[in-house]
């Protein structure tokens, strides 16, 4: 009788230690495809953020141009204006006009770790709180913010130029002979071009700081991920 006791208890054990070590290796195997699954996920995101940190660069540089070109034209006074040549207005207008670019980020990947719960295998709590801040605050706000510098640029200041300069952008303004540009210097003279700079200019700087913040935080993240897939 001890004897079968015994065989049976040595079973049990045997069969108790089967499942947990099935158990632990099934959730070996859950853990590792989860580690999998997240830096795929994180490096399918870094790509994109790293696309989006050259092309908001870009846009930075030409915010910089424009924000240049605005103060030198605001002290523009009228006896420059009248010894101005066509090349340097043209350049002028053009700068300013370099303002009206836009960053439109890549949201298909974080859309996609959303709208799919996978956010939940991103386990570094601070890179989740970055992503979020990035995502749905920062960004919308820079969103908010060009709509605004879009109607400025595209309507207000084009229009301007168009009706005291003959100038609209896709001109480029390569060859300002062969171009509809007019050498006026009323809206020197008589401070009305000041003003449309000066309708633009706060905008554009707020727009110019907002984007440096998006940035510094895009780059924060992207090391955040190197940490987590290396």
């Amino acid at each position: 009788m001890k004897n079968i006791l015994a065989r049976g208890g040595i079973e049990f054990l045997a069969v108790l230690l089967g499942i947990t070590l099935s158990l632990f290796i099934d959730q070996k195997i859950e853990d590792s495809s989860i580690a999998k699954n997240e830096k795929s996920l994180l490096s399918d995101l870094q790509v994109s953020l790293n696309q989006d940190i050259d092309y908001a660069n870009g846009i930075l540089d030409h915010l910089k141009a424009s924000i240049d070109s605005q103060k030198k034209v605001m002290t523009i006074s009228c006896d420059d204006a009248e010894n101005m040549t066509k090349e340097e207005l043209a350049n002028y207008l053009s700068e300013v006009m370099r303002g009206g670019f836009s960053l439109f980020p890549r949201y298909g990947v974080y859309r996609s770790l959303v709208s799919n719960s996978e956010m939940k295998y991103i386990e570094n709590t601070e890179l989740k709180d970055k992503l979020i801040d990035l995502y749905d605050f920062q960004f919308k706000r820079y969103e908010n913010m060009d709509i605004v510098m879009e109607n400025l640029y595209q309507y207000e200041l084009t229009y301007f130029f168009v009706d005291h300069f003959g100038y609209f952008e896709e001109n480029k303004l390569e060859d300002p002979d062969q171009t509809f540009l007019i050498m006026n210097k009323d809206p020197f003279c008589q401070g009305s071009l000041r003003k449309q700079i000066m309708k633009i200019s706060g905008m554009t700087g707020s727009t110019h700081n907002q984007l440096i913040n998006i940035v510094k935080s895009m780059n924060e993240i992207s090391i955040l991920i190197d940490l987590e897939i290396n």
